[in-house]
């Protein structure tokens, strides 16, 4: 490689900032150099200096901050269903997922064997990277700048969206015999932050609303609401010993 295409990369990588960068900076985080070189060291390149013992802290971080998401969530979740969705939103698998999205595989600093074997996309590395880079906010910023990145990241509504829009639809066909129509009525926000919102049509009145960070996620918290609110109206129908006043959207 000429030193030109060696100038030019490394001006494109000066503009092209990596999509965890953003975010950081558009939650107000601030991360020092030297801890976040930490972040992206894998024990293959320092076995000193690394990032295992953020990756440590980060994972304890985010079990509490994802158990905690999924115990607010109402309708209320089942313990089991809880330990179900924890499973999925934690495993390696899924935090590798969300790293690559993050653009950490770039940053990765991994050593020749690893390199060799692909370690930058092996789910292992890439999942630990990020629950390091939760740990060094946690360290530099406190729990609540780690939540608020999380709940940025994770989308934790989007990953129970299937549940939420089938028992939706399921409840909506036991009442009203038809099915739920979704569209969605507004975008907010930044290019690099764009949330959708979204509504729930049911008997041709919008029962509810919702935003995310994708048309999925949007008609999830929409259906999210939905449920609510046909769950307050079986509840009063019961407290007026009928069942009638279900129906009655």
């Amino acid at each position: 490689m000429v030193l030109e295409d060696i100038t030019y990369l490394l001006h494109l990588r000066s503009i092209m900032k990596p999509k965890y960068l953003e975010i950081l900076e558009e939650l107000n985080i601030s991360i020092p150099e030297d801890l976040l070189k930490l972040v992206f060291t894998h024990r293959s390149f320092d076995e000193v200096n690394n990032n295992e013992r953020l990756e440590f802290l980060g994972d304890a971080v985010v079990g509490l901050v994802v158990a905690e998401s999924l115990y607010k969530i109402n309708p209320p979740l089942s313990e089991g269903d809880m330990s179900k969705y924890k499973a999925k939103l934690i495993s390696r698998r899924h935090l590798a997922d969300i790293a690559l999205k993050l653009d950490i595989k770039g940053e990765m600093r991994v050593g020749g064997g690893e390199d060799l074997d692909r370690g930058r996309e092996r789910y292992t590395i890439l999942g630990n990277a990020l629950e390091a880079l939760v740990g060094a906010i946690f360290v530099g910023e406190g729990l609540d700048k780690a939540r608020r990145f999380l709940e940025r990241v994770f989308s934790i509504g989007a990953s129970i969206e299937e549940d939420y829009k089938s028992k939706l639809q399921e409840s909506v066909q036991a009442l009203y015999r038809e099915l739920p129509i979704y569209r969605v009525i507004g975008e907010e926000g930044p290019m690099h932050a764009r949330k959708f919102i979204a509504e729930v049509i049911i008997k041709g009145r919008s029962l509810g609303t919702g935003s995310g960070f994708s048309k999925k996620e949007a008609e999830q918290y929409a259906a999210k609401e939905a449920l609510s609110k046909l769950h307050n109206l079986e509840k009063e129908g019961i407290n007026n010993g009928s069942s009638k006043s279900v129906c009655k959207i």
